[in-house]
């Protein structure tokens, strides 16, 4: 597995897999072209698409089935590995949508730049609900359990994941930008926030293993407080797992205004599920692992693009991404947010 650690260079990211100049490239959009190839490879009708939202991805939905378009930048080395994680976790009992193969039996398809698959649609609601999100953390307590002897040979090219190593020079990278466009007092107050926050991190040994990457949200779909599906592993990679349980329980904070004490529970529900259960190293790190989660979005600051992009990433600075870090930075400061809270 290679790592391509990049600063100032061409991608902008501190750490990225993959060809660099492939991040920036034009975002799939749906055509009729498009519609057209997929009706001929696989045989659905592509009369009345659907768009029920997703990320880095062009996600359709076409009848009872989804079609997924990746961005130029995910290989089919790398769609290929997923699928197959996908495989044998289905295969052990992870509720994970079924594959449609295309009408000669490929896996995938090429589409110009993108390649693309299309599963079975499973329809539910989100993680919104303090009683879904027990049974979610349980059940990503359970997933990394199975994932924990699986390989993933082929790293995500991209994933809202901050090494803990290399958060104090990402954070400069990204805080470079904001000097960089003449920040406003208030930018420039939150730039100083962010490396305030990023200095206060420590670095903890952990052990690492295949996790899912973007355990949120849609990508949990529930039906009534059972799991019924398990979404989305374009971001699964090798890291402790710490890192991937820190993405939701940020998320209940930050998004749903769980209170930090009541995350407690939520990582109690993670250990019922988990094998074995999280050690107390790996409990002091967590706290930290979730600060670390609004440090992460700020990577993006450094992703070039258009004068648009840049707008809208300036503006997603001061209004959420620059806040989130004063947020956790008051928490630590007064301290709500410590070392020991989940210990």
């Amino acid at each position: 597995m290679s790592v391509v650690a990049v600063k100032g260079g061409e991608s902008g990211l501190r750490v990225y897999h993959g060809d660099p100049v492939k991040l920036a490239a034009p975002d799939p959009v749906l055509t009729a072209d498009l519609l057209a190839f997929v009706a001929e490879r696989y045989g659905l009708p592509v009369g009345h698409p659907r768009r029920p939202g997703g990320g880095f991805n062009l996600n359709v939905l076409l009848d009872d089935h989804v079609l997924r378009v990746y961005g130029p930048w995910v290989s089919a080395e790398r769609l290929t590995a997923i699928q197959g994680m996908r495989r044998t976790l289905r295969s052990r009992g992870v509720p994970i949508p079924d594959l449609r193969l295309a009408l000669d039996g490929a896996p995938w398809c090429a589409f110009g730049e993108c390649v693309l698959e299309v599963e079975r649609y499973v329809s539910g609601g989100p993680m919104d609900s303090w009683e879904r999100l027990c049974a979610g953390m349980f059940a990503l307590g359970r997933l990394h359990a199975l994932m924990a002897d699986l390989d993933v040979a082929v790293p995500p090219p991209i994933a809202n994941h901050l090494p803990q190593e290399l958060a104090w020079e990402a954070t400069l990278d990204a805080t470079a930008v904001v000097r960089g466009w003449g920040p406003t007092p208030e930018e420039e107050r939150l730039a100083e926030i962010a490396e305030a926050l990023a200095r206060l991190l420590p670095l903890n040994e952990l052990p690492r293993q295949p996790v899912h990457g973007d355990f949120w949200d849609t990508n949990v779909r529930f039906a009534g407080a059972r799991v019924a599906a398990v979404l989305d592993f374009d971001f699964a990679g090798i890291r402790p797992r710490v890192d991937d349980l820190a993405l939701p329980l940020a998320y209940a904070v930050q998004v749903r205004g769980t209170p930090l004490s009541d995350v407690r529970e939520l990582v109690d529900a993670y250990d019922a599920g988990a094998v074995p259960p999280l050690s107390p190293d790996e409990r002091r790190a967590l706290p930290f692992a979730m600060v670390r989660m609004a440090l992460s979005f700020l990577q993006y600051l450094t992703v070039p693009g258009d004068a648009a992009q840049r707008a809208r990433a300036r503006k997603e600075f001061g209004e959420q991404r620059g806040p989130d870090c004063a947020w956790w930075l008051d928490a630590i400061r007064e301290g709500r947010l410590a070392e020991g809270i989940y210990a």
